[in-house]
């Protein structure tokens, strides 16, 4: 058989997700994020997690729009966990409905995800952690793989 390859489009199957928990990472690692998620996988989706009018993550905001990352934006008063919640709670429902997803990568330095990543791996997904200088190690140590930011 022979293709033209003028009419053919091969692409890449899309098989990443980026989770940022912009309460723990700072917009100034976003470049470096969507350097490293690039590396980790062919990109589906990037989201970053907020509260809607939190003054520590607003600079998110400029960075998400230059960068195609989706913002979830939380209403209401500051919970614990709520963020973090939100997250874990996403990227569930993804490992259940979407099969072609196999690389999970969540910038963080929070342990509290470190459950999800373990939950992951058991359902046979790669899951790299963007990780700062002050990750959490139990985190670290949980992933399939830990990228610097």
């Amino acid at each position: 058989m022979n293709y033209d390859d003028n009419k053919v489009n091969f692409q890449k199957k899309r098989n990443t997700v980026v989770f940022i928990d912009a309460e723990s990472v700072n917009a100034s690692h976003c470049s470096s994020i969507v350097s490293q998620s690039k590396k980790a996988g062919e990109v589906a989706e990037m989201k970053y997690y907020a509260r809607q009018k939190d003054p520590h993550t607003k600079a998110w905001k400029d960075a998400a729009k230059e960068n195609d990352i989706k913002p979830i934006l939380m209403a209401g008063n500051p919970e614990h966990n709520k963020i973090d919640n939100k997250l874990i709670k996403d990227a569930k429902k993804i490992l259940r409905e979407n099969k072609s997803i196999d690389v999970f990568c969540i910038a963080s330095r929070d342990g509290d995800y470190t459950e999800l990543v373990n939950l992951l791996r058991e359902n046979k997904k790669r899951v790299v952690i963007l990780a700062t200088k002050d990750t959490s190690q139990k985190l670290k140590a949980s992933a399939s793989e830990v990228k610097e930011i």
